[in-house]
């Protein structure tokens, strides 16, 4: 890692604002619960902790932003309806919280977003395109959507408002697991990573930040050690939340917040997904199982507890999950 920039006001929230995030989101989202993982606690001699974001109202600690952006939105501006880019859980986080709010709402997601994501955004009432090869292009006709129209785009990794509620789940955690020493969370664009390490930065700066990626989404991780945006090939993944390039801004997050950015491979993610649903009972997605995958495979050294693994979306087709037991038996 280089060394730590301080932060850009203008992209990393002010503690301030993640507390008014976390009024507003107060009425609307109980704290997401912690629990201990006895197979993992005993495996490596330390307490090992789920943050459970999982069991958020759409399933990935995503309706947190969304809903905190939309709450700070005129009523005119919502009046006049929104636009985001996604993977799926961005999407399905914005269409929950434009329903709250009586907000139209317009998501672009690739064509091979995961059924289960588009489903549930449709079913919440928000008007699905899903014709982007990638998330990067969804990103493109967004962004030209809402210029053309004049509302509002809502990034799905960037922006004060979405990091200061992304950012609650780390004023949570303070309360939940007062001596945490190390959280590992899961890292795509940056925007989970950019509002929890806003907290622990300023009010817990012994507490390690890790992000975990997938090798097949290692744009932040590749970007970090060359010191500069890395364009990285757009693969097939499991981790489909965490895919897409970044920019300037979420580099600028990587810098800041992250101590640490560990890879693991689809192999060691399917195998994960399978362990947790055989372990726990639990449905992860690639993108909430890579924390998890990337502490029972090695990827982190682990001295003193507790650990913390942020476990954040359960929207996974039935078929995924079901080839990750075929391919990966107990």
């Amino acid at each position: 890692m280089t060394t730590r920039p301080a932060p850009d006001p203008s992209i990393i929230p002010a503690i301030a604002a993640v507390h008014t995030a976390a009024e507003r989101l107060r009425p609307v989202l109980a704290p997401s619960r912690v629990i201990r993982s006895d197979a993992l606690s005993e495996a490596f001699g330390v307490e090992v902790l789920f943050k459970m974001e999982l069991e958020n109202p759409t399933g990935s600690f995503k309706v947190r932003g969304a809903y905190n952006v939309l709450a700070g939105l005129s009523d005119e501006e919502r009046a006049k309806g929104v636009v985001a880019s996604s993977a799926g859980n961005h999407g399905l986080g914005v269409a929950y919280a434009a329903k709250a709010f009586n907000t139209p709402a317009t998501l672009y997601v690739p064509i091979n977003a995961p059924q289960v994501k588009k489903d549930g955004i449709r079913a919440l009432g928000t008007l699905v395109n899903d014709e982007a090869v990638d998330y990067d292009a969804a990103m493109v006709v967004a962004k030209a959507h809402a210029a053309r129209e004049g509302i509002r785009f809502i990034n799905p990794c960037v922006g004060l408002d979405l990091l200061a509620g992304q950012g609650t789940v780390a004023l949570e955690l303070l309360e939940q697991v007062p001596d945490m020493r190390t959280v590992v969370i899961c890292t795509g664009g940056g925007g989970l990573l950019g509002g929890m390490g806003a907290v622990l930065r300023e009010l817990a700066p012994q507490v390690r930040i890790v992000g975990a990626q997938s090798v097949e989404t290692s744009a932040m991780a590749q970007s970090l050690a060359a010191g500069r945006v890395i364009d990285t090939v757009v693969t097939p993944t499991l981790a489909d939340g965490l895919a897409g390039q970044i920019d300037a801004e979420a580099l600028h997050i990587g810098q800041y917040c992250a101590d640490d950015m560990v890879l693991v491979t689809e192999e060691q993610l399917g195998e994960t997904i399978a362990w947790l649903h055989r372990a726990t009972g639990m449905a992860v997605e690639g993108a909430g199982a890579v924390t998890v995958a990337a502490l029972r495979h090695g990827k982190i050294a682990v001295t003193e507890g507790p650990v913390v693994l942020l476990v954040s979306g359960r929207n996974i087709d039935p078929a995924t999950l079901q080839a990750q037991l075929d391919q990966y038996p107990a």
